[in-house]
């Protein structure tokens, strides 16, 4: 539906009008089911009062270069959002942010993240960067190497995001310096069969010992918690503990969690608690 000849009009138009928006995805830290923070998940809202998940629409912004656009737009709603909440007495935790690798390519983007982040007022504490795969001719692992580092002398921890997919590589690990490492919700669903859970735990057991915080996305059964969190995997972020909320539905979610609410029910909001 949004891959027509003139996307970049219809782009450049929702942004104006405020047509995208960020929805949260908590993650949580599954041994006691204390929310950690969320990342944040761009929503496409139509005319109809509809929404359209990125899978409908990023590819085609990638191929027309306009992901690093996007991925800033999503930037400034998280900083808004959460300036907006600290006036309301409400901390939203670490919120992680999507970056194209396409980023990477371009000098002085790390430094103009950074100054973003400061206008509006957001402590860098409050803000990680995930680096995403999916870019076709995105920058090579030199370039990636040299922006990661730059994100993090400017303060925010890195995530290498979908670890296992994509471009994803050993040779990326290596050189980058990365904080987190997210298990592919590919992996995860597949908890269980023998050989992946061989991979998940080397994978695991060679993270905590490069000393990388491993979040395992997907989750959606106590099997996979008891898994993971035997292995060593102890931050969670799926179904089994929330779908992706709107901001409001999120500030609802987390101050439940907060208070008196055991985070490992299924999502809140279809039990009619929130």
């Amino acid at each position: 539906m949004l891959n027509c000849a003139d996307m970049k009009q219809r782009f450049f138009h929702a942004i104006k009008n405020g047509e995208f928006c960020v929805w949260y995805q908590p993650q949580v830290d599954m041994r006691s089911g204390t929310p950690r923070g969320a990342e944040a998940l761009v929503r496409w809202k139509m005319a109809d009062g509809g929404f359209v998940e990125p899978a409908g629409f990023v590819a085609e912004l990638e191929r027309l270069g306009l992901m690093e656009r996007l991925d800033e737009e999503v930037l400034q709603i998280v900083c808004r959002d959460i300036r907006e909440g600290k006036k309301r007495g409400f901390s939203p935790g670490t919120v992680s942010v999507n970056l194209s690798r396409l980023h990477a390519e371009k000098a002085g983007t790390a430094d103009r993240l950074k100054e973003m982040v400061e206008r509006h007022g957001v402590s860098r504490r409050e803000v990680s960067f995930e680096i995403t795969e999916t870019a076709e001719n995105a920058a090579n692992d030199i370039v990636m190497t040299e922006f990661a580092g730059c994100l993090r002398e400017n303060g925010f921890r890195i995530a290498m995001d979908d670890y296992g997919i994509g471009g994803s590589t050993l040779k990326l690990l290596l050189e980058s310096r990365f904080d987190i490492l997210k298990l592919d919700r590919h992996f995860v669903s597949r908890i269980g069969d023998p050989r992946t859970d061989i991979i998940l735990d080397s994978t695991i057991a060679m993270a905590g010992r490069l000393g990388l915080e491993v979040v395992a996305e997907g989750v959606e059964t106590i099997d996979q918690i008891h898994f993971l969190m035997r292995h060593q995997c102890f931050i969670g972020q799926g179904y089994y503990y929330s779908r992706p909320l709107d901001y409001e539905q999120y500030v609802r979610w987390k101050r439940a969690a907060g208070d008196s609410w055991f985070c490992g029910k299924t999502n809140a909001l279809e039990n009619g608690r929130i």
